[in-house]
């Protein structure tokens, strides 16, 4: 199994934080240190980072600091429970912020917080007594059968595309259909499916077909695909991706028009288009695919460990969310209550 592409998304990421590292105190360096022994992906480092130098950047302006790198860990220590408070409420420019947003901003702080409270570096914490905003239970976003149906529909017909966008198409409609039955067979993230290799295709096993990806975190892991997903792929793979590819060295499973491997944006883009000729929510996502994968298995199995060990959740709370909706719960209490006019 070939890390490449993680390593590729690794390298970038470290020469982004280096950058918002270098516009920070020094000390900050220890916590980035912190994180890398913790293991934290690059990906969740630089959401920290960023997060980090915006709040640097408060605290400057609220001590008349010249810049975020003038910051001291006695600035940090003086701050009381109001000043955070009123940080996580609003963004740099103002506006009011979601319940998903506060609770992100919060925790980056909290865990910034521990970690130097530990070390003996602060002796105040002004994040301890500040209370998560609450969260609304949302039904989870998902395709319906009669939803899939139309969009695998539209990408194998080319709904909506004259004679000429037809032919153009032509090479990446077995494509898109891959990428789209990956996702629906599979449910892992598009992260994960940007990342795979032709070489992480196992076959080895006989009356199965795997496809060995690389997890959130960097784990190795495998899937299994079926016949009917494999089947879609193996046709791309033989008649369409010969004509995208610009190499014969290219070991990228999924690639471009440009013949390089695709990227999530140009996926994302994919999807939005067919969704829109398909007539289908404009909130559909790579994620909704990874619900509809979810909330399918468990409709046809009653099993969440199943949901979990196939969307290598780490925690079965994580998997439970995906169980119902609020609307088939609601249908549910309904008749059950049925009994009583019996």
């Amino acid at each position: 199994m070939s890390h490449e592409f993680r390593n590729d998304v690794d390298k970038k990421n470290t020469e982004k934080i280096n950058t918002i590292l270098n516009s920070l105190p020094t000390f900050v360096e220890d916590f980035y240190t912190h994180l890398k022994a913790r293991k934290r992906s690059t990906n969740t480092m630089i959401s920290y980072f960023y997060e980090l130098n915006v709040f640097f950047i408060y605290v400057a302006t609220l001590k008349h600091k010249d810049k975020a790198s003038d910051v001291t860990l006695a600035d940090l220590d003086s701050l009381r429970l109001t000043n955070i408070e009123s940080y996580i409420s609003n963004s740099e420019n103002g506006i009011d912020l979601s319940v998903n947003a506060r609770r992100r901003k919060l925790s980056v702080l909290k865990t910034f917080y521990k970690y130097y409270i530990c070390i003996n570096e602060l002796k105040n914490d002004p994040t301890i007594s500040a209370i998560n905003p609450k969260l609304t239970e949302k039904d989870v976003i998902y395709l319906s059968d009669s939803q899939v149906t139309a969009l695998l529909n539209c990408i194998k017909n080319q709904s909506g595309y004259n004679n000429h966008q037809k032919a153009y198409n032509e090479r990446l409609v077995s494509r898109d259909l891959a990428i789209i039955k990956v996702f629906l067979g599979t449910g892992m993230r598009i992260s994960e499916l940007v990342g795979l290799n032709i070489s992480d295709i196992d076959t080895t096993e006989t009356g199965k077909i795997y496809l060995n990806i690389i997890r959130k975190g960097g784990d190795e892991d495998k899937v299994r695909v079926i016949k009917a997903v494999y089947d879609t792929l193996a046709e791309y793979i033989e008649y369409s991706r010969p004509l995208l590819i610009a190499s014969s060295n290219e070991n990228a499973l999924f690639v471009s028009t440009r013949g390089k491997r695709i990227s999530a944006n140009g996926i994302r883009t994919m999807l939005d288009k067919y969704c829109k000729i398909a007539g289908l929510p404009d909130n559909i996502s790579p994620h909704k695919m990874r619900a509809t994968f979810a909330t399918t298995v468990y409709a046809q199995t009653k099993d969440v460990y199943a949901i979990k060990d196939a969307l290598h959740h780490s925690s079965i709370e994580t998997s439970k969310h995906y169980i119902s909706g609020k609307e088939q719960r609601i249908d549910k209490a309904a008749e059950a209550a049925g009994v009583l006019f019996q």
